[in-house]
């Protein structure tokens, strides 16, 4: 499983899981009515957090200007010191954790 939702019971398994195999840990979870937040953890992984982070910041941005999305509760997200939060559109939430994961797996493998 590359992913769980926040309500489910089995997170704590998930994150387990994640430590074992040394892949990201990802976990969607309600923002509004309207959007969902995705949240990832790599920090345990000796991997350049800044880089990846900035990296992850750029390709949201090309989502948030390619989809025009331009809700104000949005902008909180752009200050975070790493980059671990992204808030997606709900029906796009587990495509892009799906992708995020193989992103982030290939970038921890890389390393």
């Amino acid at each position: 499983m590359k992913f769980i939702h926040n309500d489910n019971k089995k997170k704590d398994d998930h994150w387990k899981q994640c430590e074992k195999l040394h892949a990201p840990f990802i976990v969607i979870s309600k923002f509004n009515d309207e959007y969902m937040n995705i949240f990832y953890d790599i920090s345990n992984y000796n991997t350049n957090l800044d880089e990846i982070s900035n990296d992850i910041k750029k390709l949201y941005f090309s989502y948030v200007e390619f989809f025009m999305l331009s809700d104000l509760s949005l902008e909180y997200i752009y200050d975070q010191y790493y980059f671990f939060n992204i808030i997606v559109k709900n029906e796009h939430s587990e495509f892009i954790a799906d992708k995020l994961y193989d992103y982030l797996l290939a970038r921890i493998k890389a390393k």
